[in-house]
């Protein structure tokens, strides 16, 4: 008798039209979800890496000029907008620094972990601001 009653039972009259309305709900939303996502297409200019072994650390370059750390940037107040990648590191954001020419300074954002920012110098800067003084850590 279970099994009669099981056979003539009909799915239709419990969910009528109501999957395909899920279905066609659920594609809208994730076509408008996948098209505000940002462009991580976009492409930037790539800044060289070179290993500078008579100072121990590792440089950028970009234009002929050459950067190099010079600290740890704690909070994103003057991170400005990205301007280019590091050469072959899919986690490498570089950043200007907002009021800051970035021929002088720039911030690598480096995505390990919890995530970096690394102040840069141009190794021709020889003022450094009393805002950026605050965050020396290296004296290359």
């Amino acid at each position: 008798m279970i099994e009669n009653n099981f056979q003539n039972f009909n799915f239709r009259n419990i969910f009528g039209k109501f999957p395909k309305s899920i279905i066609i709900v659920s594609a809208i939303l994730v076509s408008l979800f996948l098209s505000c996502k940002p462009n991580d297409n976009k492409e930037y200019p790539i800044y060289l890496i070179s290993e500078n072994n008579d100072l121990n650390c590792v440089e950028l370059t970009y234009n002929n000029i050459t950067y190099r750390p010079f600290g740890v940037l704690l909070n994103n107040k003057l991170k400005g907008t990205q301007i280019g990648v590091r050469e072959n590191s899919p986690n490498s954001k570089i950043y200007e620094i907002n009021g800051y020419s970035s021929n002088e300074w720039i911030v690598e954002y480096l995505e390990v972990l919890m995530g970096s920012n690394m102040i840069l110098k141009a190794v021709n800067v020889k003022n450094i601001p009393q805002e950026l003084e605050t965050y020396k850590q290296y004296n290359f």
